[in-house]
C-alpha cells in the first residue's frame, strides 16, 4: 500500500523533503549560547539546592555519600542505607529517590539543602 498499511514504510515524499529541511535549519542554527553552558547548568543546580547551612558536607562529599547509600541499598543493606540518609539530612542535606530509578546514584538519587 501507498500510505503506511503494513507492507513497508509509507511511500509519500514529504517525509524526507521534511527531514532535508530540518538538516539545513541545523547547519544554519546559531551556536549555542552561554544559557547553555555547563557553568550556566551548575548556577541552576545551586539555585535549587539552595545554600548550605553551617556544618553541611561539601557537595564532592555529600555525592560520595549517596554512591554509598545507594550501594548499600544494592546490597540490601537497608539499615546502613537509612544511617546515610540520615547522616545528610542531620548535616543540612536531603536526598530524594527517583521511583523506580535504575542507572548511577547521581542520576537516581538528587539532593538539596534543608534549613529547619
Amino acid at each position: 500500500g501507498g500510505g503506511g498499511g503494513g507492507d513497508g514504510p509509507p511511500r509519500n515524499r514529504r517525509g524526507r523533503r521534511g527531514k532535508a529541511k530540518a538538516a539545513a535549519r541545523a547547519e544554519s542554527a546559531p551556536p549555542a549560547t552561554g544559557d547553555r553552558s555547563p557553568d550556566r547548568a551548575l548556577a541552576r543546580l545551586d539555585e535549587v539546592r539552595g545554600n548550605p547551612p553551617p556544618g553541611a558536607p561539601t557537595p564532592d562529599e555529600i555525592q560520595r555519600m549517596i554512591e554509598d547509600r545507594n550501594e548499600a541499598r544494592r546490597r540490601s543493606d537497608f539499615n546502613r542505607a537509612d544511617q546515610i540518609r540520615d547522616e545528610l539530612k542531620n548535616r543540612g542535606v536531603v536526598v530524594s529517590d527517583e521511583k523506580g530509578g535504575h542507572g548511577n546514584a547521581l542520576t537516581v538519587t538528587s539532593w538539596r539543602y534543608w534549613h529547619d
